[in-house]
């Protein structure tokens, strides 16, 4: 056998195998890096009810909308607040009159005596060439409207804060009855495979003892009527285990696509026995009562601020500036040029005087919308009482219909262990 050639065939240095096997390992340390970080992001894949609804009041977007409303909110009271801060202002401007407009006088005679007395003369008394700037001062010291929106800035705060509460309190119910109706569709789920369960077992005994001779072939095709109606039964319990999953999900703000597990039951969850049978809720606790009653204060206030709008407003206002004049442009443009200062401080008082009765018809608007308000007002408390009634009158008939199902599992239980 022919010895290989070193020449041909040269061995790889140490430090190239070093490399590579740095290289693969840097790889595999970024793919597990990868897959680590991927299914940290994803959360727990089992919710509780409490779980849920903690998920779901951080990723719900109405719950992120009515967060975003609030802080809108707070910035406009920062826009409310603002306007009674100094306002200051500043202007430069620089003009070239490339045709200057003149002033006529009516008698010439005064200015040029060689011309007719009488005989109008246009005069030019404006440079080509003109600057301006200035700085300017405004303080506000009393406007009606803006003390009254100064009163509001709370009511308003009040009642994004409130809107916010009343969408987490929305979110939370529809979490609660998302998951309680998906714990009772599986509940459903596990009662008809039970079913199914027994309902084979017979059918298998039935055709033994139909083969043997003992039991009638109608026998048979009536069992076997009951569990494929049984099965179809158990396909359409699947199909709605599924859709409350991905309703759950959805009300959460959980990834649809993504798998999830209920932890709770329904023993633990529900105690019927335990909840309250007799009306003792106070309805000026409910976020929609309290949102209503904050609309109204909002409205009267707006009505006040709509009456503050015929007293006058008064203003500190100070400027200082410069002008600039000349037929050179060169002595606009530079500042140590034909630039000549002045200065002015006042007072202003503004009065709407008469505006042709726009706020008394703005004011009548207003109070409609308060009569408005008050009247969904007493509709939601008597819809209140009623659902209220409603759900107590539910609450007792269902704990009556579950002490009978109480009472004939106990009874099929003892059958049962008769015939065993």
């Amino acid at each position: 056998m022919a010895l290989i050639n070193p020449i041909i065939c040269p061995k790889r240095p140490f430090y190239t195998w070093s490399v590579w096997f740095v290289a693969l390992t840097l790889t595999f340390a970024l793919a597990s890096a990868k897959v680590q970080a991927q299914e940290s992001s994803n959360p727990n894949l089992r919710f509780s009810l409490s779980g849920a609804i903690e998920f779901a009041l951080e990723q719900n977007v109405s719950v992120e909308n009515a967060r975003l409303d609030e802080q809108a909110a707070n910035l406009k009271v920062r826009e409310i607040t603002s306007v009674g801060f100094p306002q200051i202002s500043a202007t430069y401007g620089v003009n070239d009159n490339f045709i200057i407009q003149k002033v006529i006088v009516p008698d010439g005679s005064i200015f040029n005596p060689e011309i007719p007395k009488g005989q109008p003369l246009a005069l030019q008394f404006q440079p080509r060439y003109g600057g301006n700037a200035a700085v300017t001062v405004r303080q506000l010291l009393f406007d009606g409207s803006y003390l009254v929106g100064l009163q509001a800035v709370k009511t308003y705060r009040d009642l994004a804060a409130k809107n916010r509460e009343m969408t987490r309190t929305q979110v939370v119910e529809q979490i609660k009855k998302a998951y309680y109706g998906a714990l009772v569709s599986f509940e459903r789920l596990r009662t008809l495979d039970g079913a199914l369960l027994r309902t084979e077992q017979s059918l298998a005994e039935l055709q033994t003892l139909n083969k043997e001779g003992f039991a009638e072939q109608l026998d048979v095709d009536r069992l076997r009527v009951q569990h494929n109606n049984l099965r179809a039964q158990r396909e359409k319990v699947a199909a709605v285990c599924e859709i409350s999953l991905n309703l759950l999900k959805f009300q959460m703000g959980y990834p649809v696509a993504q798998s999830i597990e209920l932890s709770d039951s329904l023993s633990v969850l529900v105690n019927l026995r335990a909840l309250p049978l007799e009306s003792g809720f106070d309805i000026r606790k409910r976020p929609e009562m309290q949102l209503l009653m904050l609309q109204q204060t909002g409205l009267n206030l707006e009505i006040k601020s709509l009456k503050s709008g015929y007293l006058p407003s008064l203003a500190l206002q100070a400027q200082r500036g410069a002008l600039a004049g000349s037929n050179t442009f060169s002595q606009v443009r530079d500042p140590g040029g034909s630039w000549f200062a002045y200065g002015s401080v006042g007072l202003g008082l503004n009065s709407n005087v008469f505006d042709s009765f726009t706020k008394k018809y703005k004011i009548q608007q207003k109070k409609v919308e308060l009569s408005k308000s008050l009247n969904l007002t007493d509709q939601f408390r008597q819809a209140a009482w009623m659902e209220e009634a409603h759900a107590i009158t539910q609450l007792r008939n269902q704990i009556r219909a579950l002490e009978v199902q109480e009472e004939n599992l106990r009874l099929s239980r003892q059958i049962l262990s008769v015939t065993q």
